[in-house]
């Protein structure tokens, strides 16, 4: 009997070693943390240039201002570009010519956005209200979201998608959807390899999560 249980105990850590490991991603395939639901890859890229713009919609300003200065900030650390935070007018039939090459962060319950969306296969259906949608490709780079949370989750997401190209950013074309499984969020950061100012911004996401989350 002790015997058998020697084996089985040998046996199911081995299980637990296997299931640790680290398993190789496929070429191509984007590290975010936390990772989202549905990720969908395709050729090209965004390019953030001197002349891009931080849009945000007319009558979130206040509550989405946040999110834009933080992903400014992230933008501005690794090129040293300093995109400007400009108002959007939403629910207008045709896409405007300033948000083509520039950053939209959007509301869902703008219809010309989520008409967009739903034309590149990304449904705003069950996302709830800290979920989002995150779509790039080489003139279009949307984060949208039902709250002002879920449009702060999506920017974090955006972040880590940005890499460096000569002295400029790109965003791999990508549509991703994205919700939580648990009410409750975080931010993990690691806080010795920051400078001074990204330590202050993590501050400010986490200030952020835990007033949102009281509301």
């Amino acid at each position: 009997m002790k015997k058998h249980y020697a084996l089985f105990f040998y046996g199911f850590l081995l299980l637990i070693r296997a299931g640790s490991a680290e398993t190789p991603r496929p070429e191509g395939q984007l590290k975010l943390i936390p990772a989202p639901k549905e990720v969908s890859i395709q050729p090209g890229s965004f390019r953030v240039r001197p002349s891009t713009r931080i849009l945000v919609e007319f009558g979130h300003q206040a509550e989405d201002r946040i999110a834009a200065e933080t992903l400014a900030e992230e933008i501005r650390d690794q090129t040293g570009l300093k995109l400007s935070i400009t108002g959007a007018k939403p629910d207008s039939r045709h896409e405007s010519r300033e948000e083509v090459r520039n950053i939209v962060l959007a509301r869902l319950q703008d219809r010309k956005v989520r008409n967009f969306l739903a034309s590149k296969g990304l449904k705003a259906d069950s996302i709830g209200t800290q979920g989002y949608l995150l779509f790039s490709d080489k003139s279009h780079l949307i984060v949208a979201a039902n709250t002002g949370q879920g449009l702060f989750y999506g920017v974090q997401t955006l972040r880590q998608l940005l890499r460096p190209q000569g002295r400029t950013l790109i965003c791999p074309a990508v549509s991703i959807r994205d919700w939580p499984s648990m009410e409750w969020r975080g931010v993990q950061d690691d806080i010795p390899a920051r400078t001074p100012r990204s330590v202050l911004r993590a501050l400010r996401a986490s200030r952020f999560i835990s007033l949102s989350s009281c509301l």
